[in-house]
């Protein structure tokens, strides 16, 4: 327990210091939340708005919309940018050797990263609720406990996906690249950016796949009181599973 409070103070001081991963994680979904409820507004009147056979809007407004979905953007973010690119360049720089040479555990390094994350997550969400309520009216979450349980499926979900990405890539350079591309399709394709009801079938197929819109739809449902999105839950459950017990056993190896 010492050592993995000790590392959590250690990645905390050492992430303030990375300018890249703040603006990123925290300014960008908070911006393009800001941008994308500007331009379609929070008229009501849109919320039964229908394409493809869908409701656009999920039957909110845009403003409500977007500000649920760029919640579930941070966790996006941090699990394929900021945890790869951090772990990636602790190998790089043989940090990782000396980590082992002093026993510290994989788990302690693995559990101080994710509670960096959710830490940041936290903040971030705080924020971006703050600015939506209080510039656009947007509704706060009608169940806590669905959205929180979503949050915490999808940081598992995230969190194995960055460290299966960290273990494979062989710099931190490589892990920023492929993070930034991952990240970009995901949030192009997965309603975080164009709503899903917008997008060619193709599009539709390829993004139901993808981890982060079922996570967009497990906080959406939450958080406009729909229910829990169960099927979407779990998804994120499998997510977490295949891709964390390779990458700690990979970790374990390398």
């Amino acid at each position: 327990m010492h050592g993995y409070l000790a590392m959590t103070r250690s990645e905390f001081r050492l992430f303030r210091r990375e300018p890249f991963s703040v603006v990123f994680v925290l300014a960008f979904p908070l911006m393009m939340m800001v941008l994308l409820a500007a331009v379609f507004g929070n008229n009501q009147a849109d919320a039964g708005n229908i394409q493809n056979g869908m409701l656009i809007w999920r039957g909110v407004t845009p403003a409500n919309y977007y500000t649920a979905a760029s919640v579930a953007g941070i966790i996006a973010a941090l699990g394929v940018m900021t945890l790869p690119i951090t772990l990636a360049s602790y190998r790089q720089r043989g940090i990782l050797r000396r980590f082992r040479a002093s026993s510290v555990s994989t788990l302690a390094l693995v559990g101080a990263q994710l509670t960096v994350a959710l830490v940041t997550f936290a903040a971030g969400t705080l924020v971006m609720a703050i600015v939506a309520r209080l510039a656009y009216h947007a509704m706060l979450p009608k169940d806590m406990l669905g959205v929180l349980v979503a949050l915490l499926a999808g940081t598992a979900a995230f969190g194995a996906i960055g460290l299966l990405l960290a273990a494979v890539v062989k710099t931190s350079r490589s892990a920023q690249g492929i993070g930034l591309m991952l990240f970009f399709v995901l949030w192009l394709i997965s309603g975080t950016a164009p709503p899903r009801a917008v997008l060619p079938a193709g599009l539709r197929d390829a993004g139901s796949v993808l981890p982060l819109t079922h996570l967009v739809t497990a906080v959406q449902n939450a958080w406009f009181g729909f229910g829990w999105a169960g099927t979407d839950l779990a998804v994120l459950a499998a997510y977490a599973v295949v891709a964390g017990i390779p990458a700690l056993w990979l970790f374990r190896r390398n």
